[in-house]
């Protein structure tokens, strides 16, 4: 959903989002009793074309460097496309069924096997997040396609997304239990809690997660969520101040609208600068301890940007009932920490 969510919601959604389409192949579903229709039969590498081959062969080996690239089958097909898998796991790509056209690829590879440098800017970017923490980059995927171009480092308590083209680091997160955390966070992120869902909010989920994201100018802010996935809240590292929270309930099943759909159904401000303030205020006073009132508003679509001069600027999204359910607290500075 396209800037419903905001900061580390869009940071779990770039994590999501930098898989190929790939992924995305599925067996069709079929209704109960239904017998399944006589599906045509799957070609083989042999029947495709060779320059076909040949081209889906050098996609693939121009991501993976020095490391040699050999197909072993046509794994499966999507609507437009056939999946053609390397062998050793080493990945697949995607070449369209008409025109024969590279449309994705996707390598793997071990974490020696990637240039040096990116080596060292994964390694620095997690120490510089926490040196004292242990991680692991146990896998790299290199993803090219019209969507994404990056380079995705997962691994034992760790993950790095960087930009193909400019090698620079889009986001990166390191995994924690709560148990890990200062007795003071877990104070400030349970008042929060209880805060946000009016005291509803069941225990907290074990796993905490240190996030940080250049796009969203996120310096470093621990990410937290309750057992049943209904609220999350997001504490400043440097600060220990609640710096987002989110009623994730408030955006799916009914309340869900397709980013397709957002310009159409809130075409019009569902609020007016008054009744924004109104609508917001309860909640940015309860969780944050912030007033509202004297700012500047100011929307696009369902997001709303509360401003005011020598005071953080407030970002918060609605759904199509005009329930704010997400809101971002940015400094002056810009860095939310």
């Amino acid at each position: 959903m396209k800037k419903q969510t905001l900061v580390v919601t869009s940071m779990m959604a770039l994590l999501l989002s930098v898989a190929s389409p790939l992924t995305n192949t599925q067996a069709p579903a079929y209704a109960a009793g239904q017998a399944p229709a006589v599906k045509p039969e799957m070609k083989t590498l042999a029947q495709l074309d060779k320059n076909v081959v040949e081209a889906a062969k050098q996609a693939m080996q121009k991501q993976a460097g020095g490391v040699l690239i050999e197909l072993d089958e046509i794994r499966g097909e999507t609507a437009d496309c056939w999946v053609i898998a390397a062998k050793n796991n080493r990945g697949e790509v995607l070449v369209t069924k008409q025109e024969g056209k590279v449309a994705s690829v996707s390598v793997k590879l071990k974490f020696s096997e990637v240039p040096a440098d990116l080596q060292n800017t994964v390694t620095s970017t997690l120490k510089g997040m926490d040196n004292q923490h242990a991680f692991t980059i146990d896998w790299v995927e290199r993803i090219n396609w019209d969507k994404k171009n990056v380079w995705l480092f997962k691994g034992q308590n760790a993950s790095v997304i960087i930009d193909a083209a400019t090698g620079k680091v889009n986001a990166a997160t390191l995994n924690y239990t709560n148990k890990q955390m200062k007795p003071k966070v877990i104070d400030t992120v349970q008042k929060a809690l209880k805060s946000l869902s009016n005291g509803k909010a069941s225990a907290l989920l074990p796993d905490v997660t240190l996030v940080k994201e250049s796009q969203e100018r996120l310096d470093q802010a621990w990410n937290f969520m309750d057992i049943e996935r209904k609220y999350r809240i997001v504490i400043g590292a440097k600060t220990g101040k609640v710096v987002a929270a989110t009623m994730i309930s408030e955006f799916r099943d009914g309340n869900y609208t397709a980013d397709e759909d957002i310009p159409k159904v809130f075409a019009k401000p569902f609020f007016t600068k008054e009744r924004a303030i109104a609508a917001a205020n309860p909640m940015m006073k309860k969780v944050f301890n912030l007033d509202l009132t004297g700012y500047n508003v100011s929307s696009k679509y369902n997001v709303y940007t509360f401003t005011k001069k020598g005071k953080p600027t407030i970002t918060a999204s609605i759904n199509h009932k005009g329930v704010f359910y997400d809101f971002a607290v940015t400094p002056e500075n810009g860095l939310i920490n």
